[in-house]
């Protein structure tokens, strides 16, 4: 059966592309949460848990819609949640340098929809 090109609910077809902002907190689908610490036209970093340490890892448009989500939290508990993780397991120094920016900042970002 071919796919029906006038079916909107499927978003396979559109380009990703990144509407994200620093600080913006995310989840993947095993629920482990991630926050935005830099982006750019082409990737962003996120601050998340892998390989049971801290750590700033990159992904492109596609794999962040393909991954994440929108988490339901707010940025300060995000940033207390990752800080205490960080604690915890252990945490490389460009994670915990991205963490400290982003408390220095001390604004609530602006939560942006991944699907735009």
């Amino acid at each position: 059966m071919a796919k029906d090109l006038t079916d909107y609910s499927t978003v396979d077809f559109l380009p990703a592309e990144l509407h994200v902002s620093c600080g913006q907190v995310l989840m993947d689908r095993r629920q482990q949460l991630a926050i935005v610490a830099k982006r750019d036209e082409v990737q962003v970093q996120l601050v998340r848990v892998q390989s049971g340490m801290l750590r700033l890892t990159t992904h492109t448009a596609q794999q962040l819609v393909d991954e994440w989500s929108v988490a339901e939290l707010p940025c300060e508990e995000a940033l207390l949640s990752l800080q205490s993780l960080g604690k915890q397991l252990g945490a490389t120094q460009a994670a915990r340098q991205a963490l400290e920016r982003l408390v220095k900042c001390g604004r609530e970002p602006q939560q942006k929809q991944l699907f735009a």
